[in-house]
């Protein structure tokens, strides 16, 4: 399978940086399973990541659990307002969970990076047997 990992052109530049920390956790692990057929998920999870890195920065900034948006004034001339959610709540916990669900099926995560190495060890385990049995002899 290919591994070229070519940027789609529309990334932008944070979501490259993204791009290439990815590109290079791929590049480093041994029997990587990911292949340019996975570069819309690639894309995916870097959109994702920066959207989540946005959300965090802007409620470092206002952390309130709910903003006071003005409606304008009452019959008295007195600002009406109402308590409405932060919408960065929202937008950090989407794209922080859709990351967490790429990262898994990028095989990333620890839950995947367990199941792999599961899959291996079981493999070179049923390697083994047979292995044995083909160098048996009956003697």
């Amino acid at each position: 399978e290919s591994q070229n990992f070519i940027p789609p052109e529309t990334l932008t530049d944070k979501e490259r940086v993204v791009w290439d920390w990815l590109v290079g956790i791929f590049r480093e692990t041994v029997n990587c399973r990911v292949s340019d057929a996975d570069v819309h998920l690639m894309e995916l999870y870097c959109r994702a990541k920066v959207a989540t890195d946005e959300a965090d920065a802007e409620l470092k900034k206002d952390p309130r659990a709910y903003t006071i948006v003005a409606l304008g004034y009452d019959k008295d001339g007195k600002p009406k307002t109402t308590a409405k959610p932060n919408p960065n709540l929202k937008k950090r916990l989407n794209n922080a969970n859709l990351c967490i669900k790429l990262f898994d099926q990028l095989g990333l995560s620890p839950i995947a990076r367990a199941r792999a190495g599961l899959k291996s060890a079981n493999a070179k385990s049923e390697l083994d047997i047979f292995k044995e049995l083909m160098e048996r002899t009956d003697d």
